[in-house]
C-alpha cells in the first residue's frame, strides 16, 4: 500500500468502528467454529460447531446498545434474552453482567482489538496486549493493521496478527485420544505459544465479515505416556440478512 505504519494515539473510536443503531433496527450473523489436534502415535481430533444469531435492537445506545438476541447452535435449542452488548467488552445476558471474550461476534469489542485512533489510515497500526484469557487465546499482544478503508460507506478491513502463552478462556486442559494400536487415553494438555491472524471487516462497528486461525504445539501426557501434537482452531463469522430463528 506504500504507507508506513503509524502507531495509534488518540483514544477515540473512528467512525467506522462506531454502532449507529436505532430502537427496531434488526441484525443477524452466521458463524462456525473447527477445533483440530494432530500429532504422532495418535489419531486426528476434529470437533465443530456452527449456529446463528439475530438480534432487534432495543436501545441504540452508541456505545452500549441493547437487544433482544437470539441464538441457536446447531443441535441444541433456542436460547433467548435481552442483552447489552458493550464496547468495551462488557456485556450483560439474562440480566448478569459478564466479560465479552469471545474472539468475534457481533459488533468490535476493545477488549479483545484495541482502542482504535480517530483517524484511520490505511497501513496504520496499533498494538494491543489482551491481557485476559480469550477464546482463541491466552493472554498476549497483538498488532491491528488497517488493510482497506472506505470513508464514504464507514468501512474498514482490520488485520490482527499475536501471540500468547497459556490456557485460552474455557479451554480444554484434558481430552480423550485413540493411538495409533486402538488403545483410548485421557490425556492432560498442556499448551504452547499460540499464534493467531485473521481478517475483519467492520461497518459502522458491525462485523461484516470474520476469519482467525489460531495455532499452537500442545504436549498431551497420560502417565509415562507422552504425545507431541499441534493443534490449530478457526472460527468463521459472516452478517447475513435478518431472519428471526
Amino acid at each position: 500500500m506504500g504507507l508506513a505504519p503509524r502507531q495509534a494515539a488518540s483514544q477515540t473510536t473512528n467512525p467506522c468502528l462506531s454502532p449507529q443503531l436505532s430502537r427496531g433496527d434488526t441484525l443477524s450473523n452466521i458463524y462456525s467454529r473447527t477445533i483440530a489436534v494432530t500429532g504422532e502415535g495418535f489419531a486426528p481430533q476434529v470437533y465443530r460447531i456452527s449456529g446463528s444469531s439475530a438480534y432487534q435492537v432495543t436501545d441504540g445506545h452508541p456505545t452500549r446498545p441493547a437487544f433482544n438476541e437470539t441464538d441457536l447452535y446447531d443441535g441444541r435449542p433456542v436460547n433467548s434474552s435481552p442483552t447489552v452488548i458493550g464496547l468495551d467488552g462488557n456485556n450483560i445476558w439474562q440480566d448478569k453482567p459478564y466479560t465479552n471474550t469471545s474472539a468475534s461476534g457481533l459488533m468490535y469489542n476493545s477488549l479483545i482489538w484495541g482502542q482504535a485512533p480517530a483517524q484511520l489510515h490505511e497501513g496504520d497500526s496499533w498494538k494491543h496486549t489482551i491481557t485476559v484469557p480469550w477464546e482463541l487465546g491466552g493472554p498476549g499482544t497483538q498488532t491491528v493493521t488497517v488493510m482497506a478503508l472506505d470513508k464514504e460507506h464507514q468501512t474498514v478491513t482490520l488485520k490482527r496478527e499475536g501471540y500468547s502463552e497459556g490456557f485460552y478462556d474455557n479451554d480444554t486442559k484434558q481430552m480423550d485420544i485413540h493411538t495409533n494400536d486402538g488403545t483410548k487415553l485421557r490425556v492432560t494438555v498442556k499448551p504452547g505459544t499460540s499464534h493467531w491472524t485473521g481478517y475483519t471487516t467492520f461497518r459502522q462497528g458491525i462485523v461484516i465479515s470474520d476469519a482467525l486461525l489460531v495455532t499452537r504445539p500442545v504436549l498431551l501426557t497420560s502417565g509415562e505416556q507422552h504425545f507431541n501434537g499441534q493443534q490449530r482452531q478457526y472460527i468463521l463469522l459472516n452478517a447475513m440478512p435478518y431472519l428471526p430463528l
